[in-house]
């Protein structure tokens, strides 16, 4: 079934980018307040969308020999 558009809660008040690299759970808020930087939060995402699409090729790959 899909949903309609609006039907999930969305952050408002940061970012998408602070959003998705809390969402990894890699970095605290706090570290992106203080410590990283822009590069260093995009980082994080793409080694986490990495380790997730090679995660789902892996899995794709053990349900096919069992």
């Amino acid at each position: 079934m899909p949903l309609r558009a609006g039907a999930l809660a969305e952050t408002i008040n940061i970012s998408t980018v602070a959003s998705a690299v809390l969402k990894t759970g890699l970095a605290s808020y706090c570290e992106l307040d203080t410590v990283l930087s822009l590069e260093d939060a995009l980082n994080i995402i793409e080694a986490d969308q990495v380790a997730k699409y090679n995660e789902q090729i892996w899995e794709s790959i053990r349900n096919e020999y069992r």
